[in-house]
């Protein structure tokens, strides 16, 4: 005769195995329910976030020198955004590598404001908009996009030497600062960039990503958390796991290693006989956007508090001036010189579709300075 342990036991088990059977029938309705009222199948956010990391990543590959490189020729399309790189690896048009004599190549480098990371299309970011308004100015010129998501001073450097030198870029544009602030603000300071940034830009594109356990892929589980608790925000899930300890300062290390890095990106220009164009960069934290801007930062730069990002920017940015006014480089002082708005940008860093078009037009006016006129 069973013992009173061993039918709670079975009472327990019975009431378990029901349980999720319940659970397994309405997860089953509410899929069912939500699939006729669209066109396909419904799935939890962070399913659908996954699906499109894996697309992203489709961007990215191993390289011996650099933290991640692009991929040479990929096309792909996520997050409602198309990128396509041509064979080089640029987000440019296809074209030889090898430059015709009577053309004017600009080369720019720099990390995903560069690359225009929420453009809708390659034909909608900022690069492609000044090359599109140099050429309506009968100038023969190619604008070649080397900016990558993820990389700082350090890589830009690495990929101009060993790639981007190759194209004989008769101007060179840097518009860097805002990812050097990873490493500079981890702590201890790691000058070759290992530590708080290679570490924390791999997680930030996706890379070593946990997979979703079985109740982050339930759409009825999802629909009751939101109902209680709100809908979070999937990026956050890139955020740093382990941060380091908060610094309200850069360190002077950190500003030194960054000169160092400019200053060899405009020797090796400069060695090729090319005009180096070093831009200051912005961050905006919006008015109406206050909390979700500084949870942002807190993801992307965790040794730095949101407030401090700002601040220790325009650090960053008087190193650029000192190494333009140094070294024969020309400066384009976007931080100050630039009418920033809150509405050219989705988040603290990178541009909307209108802050893409601002951007390209001030900055075409003022490179145009620096070519000479060309027949049509």
């Amino acid at each position: 005769m069973p013992t009173p342990t061993l039918k709670a036991l079975r009472s327990g088990l019975l009431l378990a195995v029901l349980t999720l059977l319940l659970l397994l029938a309405l997860e089953g309705l509410t899929r069912t329910f939500l699939r006729l009222r669209a066109d396909a199948w419904p799935q939890t956010r962070l399913s659908a976030f996954y699906q499109g990391l894996e697309t992203t990543l489709r961007l990215y590959r191993a390289h011996p020198y650099l933290n991640t490189a692009p991929r040479e020729g990929i096309w792909i399309a996520t997050f409602d955004k198309a990128a396509r790189l041509n064979g080089g690896g640029y987000r440019s048009p296809e074209r030889d590598l090898i430059k015709l004599r009577a053309t004017q190549r600009i080369l720019f480098s720099g990390d995903s404001t560069t690359f225009d990371l929420l453009a809708a299309s390659n034909e909608r970011s900022w690069l492609w908009q000044i090359e599109s308004q140099l050429r309506d100015r009968d100038l023969d010129i190619e604008v070649w996009n080397a900016g990558f998501p993820g990389w700082t001073t350090l890589e830009s450097t690495i990929a101009l030497l060993t790639r981007d030198l190759d194209l004989a870029p008769d101007v060179i544009v840097l518009f860097q600062g805002i990812h050097d602030l990873q490493p500079a603000a981890h702590h201890p300071f790691d000058p070759q960039y290992e530590h708080g940034h290679a570490d924390l830009a791999r997680r930030a594109a996706g890379f070593d990503l946990a997979p979703l356990a079985l109740v982050e892929r339930s759409v009825l589980l999802e629909s009751l958390r939101d109902r209680i608790f709100g809908a979070p925000d999937p990026w956050q899930r890139l955020a740093s796991g382990g941060r380091s300890p908060h610094v309200e300062t850069l360190p002077e290390a950190a500003l030194a290693t960054i000169e160092r890095n400019v200053r060899a990106f405009v020797a090796l220009g400069q060695s090729r006989d090319a005009t180096v164009v070093l831009v200051t960069q912005a961050v905006r934290l919006r008015a109406n956007h206050l909390d979700g801007d500084r949870s942002y930062l807190a993801g992307w730069i965790p040794g730095l508090p949101p407030d401090r990002v700002a601040i220790e920017l325009e650090r960053v940015n008087a190193v650029l001036r000192h190494v333009a006014s140094d070294t024969g480089a020309h400066l384009v002082d976007a931080a100050h010189a630039f009418d920033w708005l809150d509405t050219d940008f989705p988040d603290p860093m990178h541009f909307s579709a209108a802050g893409s078009e601002r951007f390209a037009h001030f900055l075409r006016s003022r490179l145009e300075t620096l070519l000479p006129a060309v027949g049509p």
